[in-house]
């Protein structure tokens, strides 16, 4: 019997394991599949640049004010993760160059500086000069005869997400949080609109009865599946994103590299390895990989650096990033059911929004006001969820 039992074993559980492991809390986690299949093993790890001045009140919209709550919790955790299990995520503000070099891309980038300029991110237009300055490794030919605009941003940041998914699970098991891979739900039992049991089957495990005081849905892409055993209705969209992994000299390329407002990018690692993504495609829980996809991820990153037409990729994979219908996550209490929550839907960001989230489902597990209103990213909210009473 724990106090809480997390469903998800990304870095949405895993943040909010620890966290509440931080608290105090006794935890168990459930993860139902194979981690390099989910989001989180496989994302880039870019996190955009966001507001620098730590000392103002959070700006925007909820969905922006949870982004700079989130990223300013990333340097804490980078250092506290550290510190506990001697893990280096990779976390640093390297900065990045967002440039166009079509049409589109350059009214991205149009609508992407109106945004800069309304939450103060700090952003400055560059000629190709100062382009070729900053990334001497750029194809100088193409970029003359097809760039658009340009503009730098030197708060943009990145982690690498299997060290930081390390690094969680590590300082999870330190803090006595038990951890049950491979396995699925099966279904819960209830009484009274509660959770009693939650009824586990897997490979490795016989099936047996979870017991926790508090449950937590954050199973990515495969929430909805669980949530409907909650009778909640919840939509969650699988999202294929395909990306490429090339080693290269270290040096090569200094900034991350976003073309447009960044569905396109290139990643620099400073040991010399390069991300090019990433697709977004909507083809429900298939991971594989596709030719089509990964050459014109490759025709991308030739075009900007010729070194890597003649070279082959070190690697290639595919994640399903969890959709939700109007974009947002889902956050909060599951209605109808008194101890239970779901953290879902991040889409693109849930690495980005992890640390936020963890806090704020820690804070209403726990009982405590939470430092931004939760009622935007509720079940309820547009009718988005639909949830009849359980029966005891």
């Amino acid at each position: 019997m724990h106090d809480c039992c997390i469903v998800g074993g990304g870095v949405i559980g895993l943040s909010i394991a620890w966290e509440l492991a931080r608290r105090g809390r006794t935890v168990s986690v459930v993860s139902c599949d194979a981690l390099r299949h989910g989001a989180s093993w496989a994302a880039a790890g870019i996190f955009p640049a966001q507001p620098q001045d730590t000392l103002t009140k959070l700006r925007g919209t909820p969905i922006e004010r949870l982004t700079q709550y989130s990223d300013r919790l990333h340097r804490q955790w980078a250092e506290s993760l550290l510190e506990e299990t001697g893990i280096n995520n990779g976390f640093h503000r390297c900065g990045s160059l967002a440039i166009a070099i079509t049409e589109e891309t350059n009214s991205d980038i149009l609508t992407s500086v109106e945004k800069w300029k309304r939450l103060q991110v700090k952003h400055e237009p560059i000629s190709l000069k100062d382009l070729r300055q900053l990334e001497p490794a750029l194809n100088s030919g193409f970029m003359a005869d097809h760039l658009r605009s340009a503009y730098y941003l030197p708060n943009e940041t990145q982690v690498r997400p299997p060290r930081h998914l390390k690094a969680l699970r590590e300082a999870c098991l330190r803090r006595g949080v038990e951890i049950v891979d491979d396995v699925r739900v099966q279904n819960f039992t209830f009484d009274s609109g509660r959770i009693v049991t939650m009824n586990i089957e897997g490979r490795n495990v016989a099936r047996c009865s979870m017991h926790a005081a508090q449950f937590c849905i954050a199973a990515g892409a495969w929430s909805e599946d669980l949530l409907q055993k909650l009778n909640l209705n919840v939509p969650t969209r699988p999202w294929r994103g395909q990306i490429l992994l090339h080693k290269t000299d270290p040096g090569l390329l200094r900034h991350i590299i976003n073309i447009g407002s960044g569905l396109d990018y290139i990643i620099p690692r400073d040991d010399g390895h390069l991300l090019v993504g990433s697709t977004i495609e909507d083809v429900g829980f298939d991971v594989s990989t596709t030719p089509l996809s990964l050459d014109r991820l490759s025709t991308i990153a030739g075009e900007l650096f010729p070194d890597l037409m003649s070279r082959q990729p070190k690697d290639f994979w595919a994640g399903l990033r969890p959709g939700s219908p109007d974009g947002l996550p889902t956050i909060g209490p599951v209605p109808a059911v008194d101890n239970a929550w779901l953290a879902t839907g991040h889409y693109r960001s849930g690495f980005h929004l992890s640390t936020g989230t963890a806090h704020l489902i820690a804070d209403s597990m726990c009982g405590i006001s939470t430092e931004l209103q939760m009622d935007f990213f509720s079940a309820e909210r547009a009718g988005l969820a639909e949830s009849t009473s359980l029966v005891s």
